[in-house]
């Protein structure tokens, strides 16, 4: 009888309500209240801009922000107040700048309207900072997808203000400075081994997706992307869960490209106009590229890139920020803290 009397007690008994999750913080924002005031004063109307900057033998240099961006706040703080490095810019650059999100009008150099952030959408922008550089053709003479340390940016400054994109690509010009360049690469067991036959296409699709590493030995930035991100088990999950090769980025290893031509990893590189170490290519099953890391990231960015294409996300929102912007707002409403310079 005092059986069936607690089994019915608690099963009328009043419900307590759940407490509401509380909403996990967000860290790591970082604004830029008032840009370099050498930055040009300009009306947007790019074809004007590139006349003036060709009349005066210099280069237009297009910088795409966004609102709360650490990356941009350290490229302003850090680079954009290094003294010869401003002094480089000043004298050949004509630098304008555009908000990611934005909605004042510009005409580009072949005469197209857009709002910033159709701009943006329309270059493909997936980071920010980006910066295009552009020649008095109104070629794009090189891209900067993402943070670069001052030294990186002003060995480019140097390659677009003397003009050796007539000449040579940025990956031939930045390596041809490089003297050590014997020496091994970072191990990892995730790393397929050779050879590296990596064809794939829509009618064959590849059972995974493909992450083909791009490094050189005597490599810094390789060196600490190494003993940081890669020994976090969350980089390893996700990497797991993928196809994983290595090349080294200076060398005649001859490999077959997702889509089947034969190449060897420097000029595969090269091909792909990538401009930093560690640059890492993400394809999908059928070979297409989905994405790629080609710039300094910490782990919060690196592990949404690698999810974005896991995911699958990147077959219904092309845009990365937007993509990262949604998965933040879903980890604060389960009450994890989310912090996007960690």
């Amino acid at each position: 009888m005092r059986l069936l009397f607690l089994i019915f007690s608690l099963l009328f008994q009043p419900s307590i309500a759940e407490e509401p999750v509380k909403q996990g913080e967000f860290l790591g924002g970082k604004y830029v209240e008032v840009l370099p005031d050498w930055f040009k004063t300009t009306f947007m109307d790019f074809s004007e801009d590139l006349e003036d900057a060709t009349d005066e033998n210099r280069h237009v240099m297009i910088y795409f922000h966004q609102n709360g961006c650490p990356y941009c706040a350290k490229l302003v703080e850090d680079n954009f107040y290094d003294k010869d490095l401003v002094a480089k810019l000043k004298k050949n650059f004509d630098v304008i700048e555009t908000n990611m999100w934005g909605d004042r009008d510009i005409t580009d150099w072949k005469g197209r309207e857009f709002t910033e952030k159709e701009f943006s959408a329309f270059m493909k922008v997936q980071f920010t900072p980006t910066i295009i550089f552009l020649s008095a053709k109104g070629d794009i003479v090189l891209r900067v997808n993402g943070y670069q340390s001052i030294d990186k940016l002003d060995s480019m400054l140097d390659y677009v203000s003397s003009k050796q994109y007539l000449k040579q690509t940025y990956a031939r010009y930045s390596n041809s400075f490089k003297k050590d360049i014997v020496g091994k690469l970072n191990a990892s067991n995730l790393f397929d081994p050779a050879p590296h036959l990596l064809t794939r296409s829509e009618r064959f699709p590849a059972r995974e997706n493909l992450a083909v590493f791009f490094e050189e030995p005597n490599c810094t930035e390789c060196d600490t992307f190494h003993q940081t991100l890669m020994r976090l088990e969350q980089t390893k999950d996700l990497l797991k869960s993928m196809q994983v090769v290595q090349f080294n980025a200076l060398s005649d290893e001859k490999l077959i490209t997702p889509d089947g031509r034969r190449i060897t990893a420097k000029d595969w590189y090269d091909e792909l106009n990538l401009n930093y170490k560690p640059a890492i290519v993400f394809f999908d099953k059928n070979g297409q590229e989905v994405i790629r890391k080609d710039a300094f990231f910490k782990a919060y960015h690196f592990h949404g890139i690698m999810t974005y294409v896991l995911s699958g996300a990147y077959k219904h929102q092309p845009n990365f920020q937007r993509y990262l912007e949604e998965k933040s707002d879903k980890l604060r409403e389960q009450g994890v803290t989310v912090d996007i310079w960690k």
